[in-house]
């Protein structure tokens, strides 16, 4: 059985740092080959019409290669998870890597009052969506009006990546945003980068280094803010229950929100 796991020992502040961020950077490169791979293989494949459907859907199919390539890559962080999320005797190290996960789910569905928690996550997730996008929504029109201008919070990077998101069907959409991208945010981000953080730091540091870490991955201004917030939020929920559940449906009922309500 997985054993508890240890006090890290206390080493420099850049091997704290490594120590920290290698899943990131794992995540980031693996995506990121994973992504260009697929975006290399799709065209070349030997069906007639290919290249064309490729012009005509490449918003969609920018949405679907991000999602696919986000698998792949934290794929490659599933045993880092389970080291850091995993606490005594949940998870059965003989057994397969994706065997070991679910029987982590489960266990904590049962042992933290799943159903609950799931509840009460998700309406603060919607709400605190709902509530973050109006103040950043005024927030930018201020700008706007003060500068005379686009507004600082206004970004090209945030105009491709809205167009990306909304290009898709909502069913896809809400599997896309509402299902995948936060199971895969909240394993890197909150499972593993925030757990590590706290090994090293107090729990304060922890919620707002890993909120900043997830807010600069989103790579725009707008969703820097929104998801420094967010992340802040989430990190803070799961800290409060120390269930996995509270984070990840946090985090999904809010990108549903948000995508239902923007679509």
């Amino acid at each position: 059985m997985r054993k508890d796991k240890g006090i890290q020992k206390r080493t420099t502040r850049l091997q704290k740092f490594a120590y920290i961020l290698r899943p990131f950077v794992v995540y980031m490169l693996v995506k990121t080959v994973a992504m260009l791979t697929l975006a290399i293989a799709i065209p070349a494949l030997p069906i007639t019409g290919i290249d064309m459907w490729v012009g005509e859907h490449s918003y969609l199919l920018s949405a679907v290669v991000n999602a696919a390539a986000s698998v792949i890559a934290v794929s490659f962080l599933m045993n880092d998870f389970l080291k850091e999320a995993a606490v005594s005797g949940e998870v059965d190290i003989d057994a397969g890597i994706m065997k070991q996960f679910f029987d982590f789910l489960k266990t904590e569905f049962i042992k933290g009052r799943g159903l609950l928690i799931c509840i009460v996550s998700a309406i603060f997730g919607g709400v605190s969506a709902v509530g973050l996008n109006i103040v950043i929504m005024r927030l930018s029109d201020f700008m706007t009006r003060v500068s005379q201008t686009q507004g600082t919070l206004g970004s090209d990077q945030y105009e491709a990546v809205k167009k990306i998101q909304y290009s898709v069907p909502i069913f896809l959409g809400l599997i896309l945003y509402g299902i995948i991208s936060p199971f895969v945010e909240e394993i890197v981000f909150r499972g593993i980068i925030f757990n590590r953080i706290k090994r090293f730091y107090a729990v304060e540091r922890a919620v707002l280094f890993s909120a900043l870490l997830f807010g600069a991955f989103h790579g725009n201004m707008p969703q820097f803010v929104y998801g420094t917030c967010m992340g802040i939020l989430i990190a803070l929920c799961y800290e409060r229950t120390r269930c996995f559940y509270a984070p990840l449906v946090f985090h999904m009922a809010a990108n549903v929100v948000v995508f239902l309500l923007a679509g």
